[in-house]
């Protein structure tokens, strides 16, 4: 976790403060729809046509952030149909290596504490 929380600074302090606000606000809408569905399948038994394919993938939102110094973050919410069953998930990828939900986290933290030290900053 070391590792994925320095890259997480790294990555934040390489981007604009107006890349920092639309990273926050798309993560905020990332963890309502990862709290609602994360423990959530269902099984549907219309469009039995289209169930009867092996398995389905459909990315229903991708967020993609790039810093000059070529880091990259992609953040891909997947509806997933096999045979009848359907059910959400996060794919998190920074730099070609795969992190987990924690990793969104952490970024959340950090934009917060940023954002709330910036604005006390003001005051």
């Amino acid at each position: 976790m070391e590792d994925s929380t320095y890259t997480a600074q790294q990555f934040l302090s390489e981007l604009t403060p107006e890349e920092r606000a639309r990273l926050y606000n798309d993560l905020l809408g990332i963890k309502d729809v990862y709290l609602c569905n994360k423990d959530t399948s269902f099984y549907t038994f219309r469009k039995i046509r289209r169930a009867t394919k092996r398995h389905a993938e459909c990315r229903k939102k991708t967020a993609h952030y790039q810093t000059n110094s070529n880091h990259e973050l992609l953040i891909n919410q997947i509806h997933e149909q096999k045979v009848f069953k359907n059910q959400y998930r996060i794919q998190i990828v920074f730099n070609t290596q795969e992190y987990n939900y924690d990793f969104i986290d952490y970024l959340l933290n950090l934009l917060h504490s940023l954002h709330f030290t910036n604005t006390q900053a003001l005051a």
